[in-house]
This record gives structure tokens, C-alpha cells and sequence, in this order.
């Protein structure tokens, strides 16, 4: 570990990882004097991040780091974590912290690839991504093995929807009104599973027709956001209805109990297969989709559906752009001009 002065005149801190690779970090100063002092607090950190991380364990810090996933995150997002992290242990081993490089990632990669698709294998690399940064923060590794990587090329795939005929033949097979309730409002609304199983008349603002999807303290929303939803006629009858009648907390029970998410998602698909559907890919978020494509079909904006849906950016969004292909005629049909 070493200074040396740039032809700029400022000082730089050179020093060699454990892999004996060398970097170099700008102390930001011109002078010797102050430059020392970084290089002192430097090695001083160094050594701090070298004695929390020698004896740190993988399976160490995912003891460590499990509860605290569990207080921050969604109960799925923690099973994500929790599998991810115990399935990167079995391939990579119990080894030190320190010492995992992006050498691991890639076999890990690779080894997971040939069971799953890269879709999965992406959520799970950014998920130990997150979880890595927060070692790094803990100041149990100096960096992040995933720096660098990139995710997985996937090709591009359309999301699956109902066509109007398939979703009315899978509705005429269902015997359960829960069931059948559920599915008409997850269509009209393009809420996701857990909002719909979680979702509390107290979130419900029928006057005003509007939904609050908010996290509770037994249910996180996607990334934590809070969103606002309208409600369009068909789901306020729906509401309506149920309200005027109903003595549960939750909008939507089986027997005042509340609906367990992989119970809605089992009895959905064993009607998708009832239905004998055009396509037995079909799953729940599928209405999510559904929702969003019926809109862009009929001519709603992807802005306004990306608001809908709640997307943080419009480059999620923009998966249903393929639904507007007379629409962008007429966009570039607006330029013209005159051919002699």
C-alpha cells in the first residue's frame, strides 16, 4: 500500500486485494500531509473489514442475514432470499466471505441453467446481489462478487393473456363464488395475488371508487410502494355488494377465513386445466397481464397503464407495446410530405 502523485498534482492510494490485484483510490488532496491522513484512515478501515470478514462464514452470514430479511421484506421476497442463499452455499460451499469471486457466480450460474430457466436465474443473481451489498455495508467484504456480472441474455416473450372467449370459458367452469369473484376483480383491476388475498375493507374507499394498496405489518407491497387504484362500475357492483354483507376484515375469505396465496393459485390452475383452456400456461399473474393488455387493446396509453399497474419505470411497461401496432401507424402516418 503506497501513495503516489498524479501529473495533476493529486494523490493516489494504491494497494493490492486479496487476489493480488492492484486498484487505486483518489485521496482527493494535492497535499502529502492530508493525503497520509487518508492513507492512515484507509488502512485503518481495511483492517476493520479484514478482522469483521477472516473468520465470516457463508453459512454465517445467512444466520446473520435471514432475520434481518425478515424484517425488511415481504414474506416471498425472504423465501427468494432464503433459497437462493442456502442453494449458492451448496455450489459454492461453506467458504469465506472474503474470498468468493465472480468465478462462483459464473459456476453458479452455469450449474443453475441446466435445471431452470434464465428468467429465474436472473431473480436469483440479482437477489444475491442485494444480499452481497448488504454484507458490504455490514463491512464484512470489501466488495460485491457480482460487480461486473451481468444478467443472463433472455429472449424476448410476450406476456400471456386471456383472450376475452378463453376468460369467460374458464369463468363458466368455476363452482366457487369466492373463486369466480377473485378472478373477475383481479381482471378489472390488474392487482397482483397478494394485494387481492390481503387486500382490507378499510383500503377500500367505495365512495370515491378508489383502493389504497398499502403494506401492512403482515403484508409488504412490491418494493414497499404505495400506489392508488381506481375502481371502474363492473368491480364497485362487485364490492358493493360484498360490503353490504360482509362482517370480515379481509374483502375476500373463504369462510370468513383469510385465502391462503398458493391455495388461489392451486385452485386456479386446476381450472385452467378444467377449462381446457387454448393455453394450459395460464397461470394467476396472467390476469395482471390480461388487465393491461385488454387496456392497450382498446386504446389506453401505456403511461396510463404503467400507472395502473404501478411499474416504476415505463421500460416495464413497454412489454405490451405490441399490442399497438394501428396506433403506430397512425403515428408515423403524421409525418408527410409531398413526392413530385
Amino acid at each position: 500500500m503506497y501513495l503516489s502523485k498524479r501529473s495533476n498534482g493529486v494523490y493516489y492510494l494504491w494497494y493490492t486485494d486479496d487476489l493480488s490485484k492492484k486498484h487505486k483510490v483518489s485521496t482527493g488532496s494535492r497535499l502529502k500531509s492530508e493525503a497520509l491522513k487518508f492513507l492512515q484512515r484507509f488502512r485503518l478501515a481495511e483492517n476493520d473489514v479484514a478482522r469483521r470478514s477472516r473468520k465470516k462464514l457463508l453459512s454465517e452470514f445467512i444466520k446473520e442475514f435471514l432475520p434481518y430479511a425478515e424484517a425488511n421484506y415481504s414474506r416471498g421476497t425472504v423465501g427468494i432470499y432464503k433459497s437462493t442463499l442456502t442453494r449458492f452455499q451448496v455450489i459454492a460451499g461453506d467458504c469465506h466471505l472474503i474470498s468468493l469471486t465472480a468465478q462462483d457466480i459464473d459456476r453458479y450460474r452455469t450449474k443453475r441453467l441446466e435445471t431452470i430457466s434464465a428468467v429465474t436465474v436472473n431473480i436469483e443473481l440479482r437477489t444475491l446481489r442485494a444480499a452481497f451489498n448488504v454484507a458490504r455495508r455490514w463491512k464484512l467484504v470489501e466488495g460485491n462478487p457480482l460487480e461486473g456480472i451481468k444478467l443472463t441474455l433472455v429472449p424476448e416473450r410476450m406476456p400471456i393473456f386471456f383472450t376475452k372467449g378463453d376468460f369467460q370459458k374458464l369463468i363458466s367452469v368455476i363452482a366457487e363464488t369466492w373463486l369466480r369473484e377473485i378472478i373477475v376483480f383481479a381482471v378489472l383491476t390488474g392487482m397482483r395475488r397478494g394485494e387481492i388475498t390481503n387486500l382490507k375493507w378499510n383500503e377500500v374507499d367505495l365512495p370515491r371508487k378508489l383502493i389504497h394498496i398499502q403494506s401492512t405489518p403482515t403484508f409488504r407491497t412490491k418494493q414497499g410502494k404505495r400506489r392508488t387504484i381506481p375502481i371502474n362500475d363492473v368491480a364497485f357492483h362487485l364490492l358493493d355488494g360484498k360490503h353490504a354483507k360482509s362482517v370480515d376484515e379481509h374483502v375476500f375469505t373463504i369462510s370468513g377465513n383469510k385465502i391462503s396465496d398458493s391455495w388461489l393459485s392451486h385452485k386456479f390452475k386446476y381450472y385452467i386445466h378444467r377449462a381446457k383452456l387454448s393455453n394450459d400456461r395460464l397461470h394467476f399473474h396472467s390476469l395482471r397481464h390480461t388487465f393491461a393488455s385488454w387496456l392497450v387493446q382498446d386504446g389506453v396509453s401505456l403511461y396510463e397503464v404503467q400507472k395502473l399497474l404501478g411499474h416504476s419505470n415505463i421500460g416495464v411497461t413497454q412489454v405490451y407495446s405490441h399490442l399497438l401496432p394501428e396506433r403506430l401507424h397512425s403515428a408515423v402516418n403524421r409525418i408527410s410530405i409531398q413526392l413530385k
